[in-house]
């Protein structure tokens, strides 16, 4: 990884294109995670080997002790997130949205969603100066529930005005003109009617305030817990990572306007897309 690079989440590494270690590692990360895919925070640090194998394991023992799920749950529970406007039946089927399509896309929304909230937290706790004294929650059980998805698509097999719309539903919750693309909704390019209906939710919540409301929400949240969790990292391998690493992460979890707002903005959806029978 080179110090400095801004990184692309449509050219990093694509899952099915890691191989040796990088794919060993891979398929550890997605299965302590219990998540289907890799969010694109992990196929950035895939850039170099060594930042990807330091970067996790320096991560992987707070896994092991069931906390990141726990701080999941208090991120759910406590957190305050959009409420959008709901969907109805008039508005799927004038969408030609069918019941298999609405399967399909809140399996993707829940897996990015569980994925960038647990990378959230326990990328903050890289960050962070540990909590004293440590406090432990109860260990709790994932209760997600994802389906088969499929596969992401490459730009290059998307239409180039469902392109635009991803890009414009990519700009809710940011001020910069041009964020790095959140992957979650270049997997929904599959549905562009989809996206549409999105776009008029968070337009409407945008206005109103709610998602800048919902991003410092999970913001204080990921910082008490990233500080709780935190001397649970793997020292010696927190230290191995290299000084563009540490950035990389650094940088993902500053701020609104990176994961804090697709975690807040996942949360909101996969909310709004559970009332739909």
């Amino acid at each position: 990884m080179a110090s400095g690079k801004k990184h692309d989440t449509v050219t990093a590494l694509a899952e099915e294109a890691a191989t040796g270690e990088i794919a060993k590692i891979f398929a550890d990360i997605r299965h302590l995670m219990e998540i289907p895919m890799l969010t694109s925070i992990w196929r950035i640090l895939a850039e170099s080997e060594s930042d990807l194998a330091s970067t996790w394991a320096a991560i992987k023992p707070m896994y092991l002790t069931g906390q990141p799920e726990a701080a999941l749950e208090r991120l759910r529970s406590d957190g305050t997130f959009p409420e959008l406007e709901p969907l109805t039946q008039s508005e799927l089927e004038k969408a030609d949205i069918r019941a298999d399509d609405l399967h399909h896309i809140r399996s993707i929304i829940a897996a990015y969603t569980r994925s960038n909230s647990l990378n959230f937290l326990t990328q903050t706790a890289l960050v962070s100066t540990p909590e004293e004294p440590p406090i432990d929650y109860p260990k709790v059980l994932s209760t997600d529930s994802i389906g088969d998805i499929p596969r992401l698509l490459p730009r290059e097999e998307i239409a180039d005005p469902v392109w635009e719309l991803v890009l414009s539903v990519n700009m809710y919750g940011t001020n910069e003109p041009n964020p790095g693309l959140a992957t979650i909704y270049r997997h929904l390019a599959y549905w562009p009617s989809m996206l549409e209906l999105m776009q008029s939710r968070l337009e409407t919540a945008q206005s109103a305030g709610a998602i800048a409301l919902g991003a410092q929400s999970v913001i204080g949240i990921a910082l008490e817990e990233g500080a709780r969790m935190a001397h649970l990292r793997d020292e010696s391998h927190f230290q191995e990572m290299s000084d563009d690493a540490r950035s990389t992460v650094a940088h993902y979890v500053d701020g609104p306007f990176n994961v804090a707002r697709v975690v807040n903005i996942g949360t909101a959806i996969t909310r709004w897309l559970s009332g739909v029978r």
